[in-house]
């Protein structure tokens, strides 16, 4: 299971930048190493803020107190 969720990192960090930057460019293992360190602070993010969205959440469905 963990080698499938690698491979579709690996696929994903090198499909992104293919669009946008030539694969033989010399630029291309830059722009791929910026993929990949934005989705890895994606990932992070995503777990960090966990708790703030789900208090945010409660908040919005609490009922108004008079």
């Amino acid at each position: 299971m963990l080698d499938w969720v690698g491979e579709q990192i690996h696929w994903l960090v090198t499909y992104v930048p293919a669009l946008f930057v030539a694969q033989d460019s010399p630029h291309f293992n830059l722009f791929r190493a910026m993929c990949g360190l934005f989705l890895i602070v994606l990932v992070v993010y995503i777990i960090a803020f966990r708790p703030i969205r789900s208090a945010f959440a409660r908040w919005r469905t609490k009922p108004p107190t008079a």
